[in-house]
């Protein structure tokens, strides 16, 4: 999308907001005294959260359902 697009939308178009989330996500919530957490563990509990907070939560569980269940076969 061009920036005169959202500039006439009225949409941010720096990253101060994605700073900012990221900030207060990752920083205060993952962070935090005596947490400590490996990369791979980290990234998988961020996707899940972006899924909860992006009201996608039930497209993810029906996912993960379809996929356990083909993988039992």
């Amino acid at each position: 999308m061009c920036t005169i697009t959202l500039d006439w939308n009225r949409l941010p178009i720096g990253s101060g907001a994605m700073e900012s989330g990221i900030r207060r996500v990752v920083n205060l919530r993952m962070k935090g005294a005596c947490i400590y957490w490996l990369e791979k563990t980290a990234e998988a509990m961020l996707m899940l959260r972006s899924y909860y907070k992006a009201g996608r939560w039930n497209l993810l569980k029906n996912l993960s359902f379809s996929l356990a269940f083909l993988t039992n076969e």
